[in-house]
């Protein structure tokens, strides 16, 4: 029984480290020339108050490449998704495209300890650390963030509602 488990741990760690290569290439993550523009316009300084290597494009492309492993790493979680490092890239790589479906593919198996959710539906929405940075900056209007647009939009949706029909139907001008 034991080792059927491990067996299946295995199987499902084997599948995930696939798919993170698939995504690598996919995204273009294999040509990178490691020129460091990507690392001279990424924001997370601002985010996080200092830039630290490990947590940086470079370094993430690094380490899913070439240590697989270490997936349970908080600091693969800390890229903004902003596009900057896509764009100035040289190569092409999509790295913002590429983590995106990096952290599908991560919740998808169960790795969800650095994602925050919509509390009404549960919707991936971004990081926990960018969610605690946005709250910090944001202050009183920080429960905006809370929600996914599409439970926003029906929460809204209905107050609207209420609000403009009192009672009557609504009906469409001809």
């Amino acid at each position: 029984m034991e080792s059927a488990k491990k067996q299946g741990k295995d199987s499902l760690e084997q599948e995930l480290t696939n798919g993170i290569r698939i995504l690598l290439e996919k995204n273009r993550l294999n040509v990178c020339l490691e020129c460091g523009k990507c690392s001279a316009v990424c924001p997370m300084v601002r985010v996080y108050g200092e830039y630290v290597h490990n947590r940086g494009t470079r370094s993430v492309v690094e380490r899913l490449a070439f240590d697989p492993e270490g997936l349970a790493d908080e600091t693969l979680w800390y890229c903004l998704a902003c596009r900057e490092c896509t764009f100035f890239c040289p190569s092409g790589v999509d790295f913002q495209n590429f983590m995106m479906g990096f952290r599908d593919l991560m919740i998808s198996y169960g790795h969800k300890e650095y994602a925050h959710f919509c509390f009404q539906c549960g919707t991936y929405l971004m990081p926990k650390r960018q969610m605690e940075a946005l709250k910090t900056s944001m202050h009183d209007s920080a429960e905006l963030l809370s929600e996914c647009p599409n439970c926003k939009k029906n929460r809204f949706g209905a107050v609207l509602l209420k609000l403009t029909t009192k009672g009557r139907s609504l009906t469409m001008p001809a």
